[in-house]
């Protein structure tokens, strides 16, 4: 199997385990993604689309999505009012908390099926896709 192959497949396999275990009632998948990765301390918008991979208006109407439900807030970075940043609401905490504790619940499903003497190096292998990922991501730039 290639690197396309897997990826493609590893894609797959993560969205439909992440779609069938990590869910809070009246959200959508993408709300879901999106509230998961909002930090305490807030994102901006751009940075959030960026991570998300969907444009700036789509993060737009996902984010505008979450607050109509009072788990989001849209303020101007302090640096550049031109800027705005999304930050986690005490219900979006709450709400955050719970997709950790799904989040454990699926990480340790998965830490079962691995061979306790693998465990070690399988972490440090997926860390290590994780930051050339991230590598690719930053970089801005279209692979295809």
């Amino acid at each position: 199997m290639n690197y396309s192959e897997l990826l493609s497949s590893f894609l797959v396999d993560l969205q439909s385990l992440y779609r069938q275990n990590i869910s809070i009632e009246g959200a959508s998948f993408p709300q879901v993604l999106a509230l998961s990765i909002i930090p305490d301390d807030g994102i901006e918008m751009s940075v959030l689309s960026k991570k998300i991979g969907i444009d700036n208006s789509t993060t737009t109407r996902l984010i505008m999505g979450l607050e109509k439900k009072g788990w989001v807030e849209r303020n101007p970075a302090h640096f550049d009012k031109r800027v705005i940043q999304v930050f986690p609401t005490v219900k979006g905490e709450a709400i955050q908390s719970q997709l950790e504790s799904q989040f454990d619940k699926l990480g340790a499903a998965v830490e079962k099926e691995v061979d306790p003497l693998d465990r070690n190096e399988m972490i440090e292998f997926v860390s290590s896709l994780h930051w050339i990922l991230s590598k690719l991501i930053l970089r801005d730039e279209k692979i295809v």
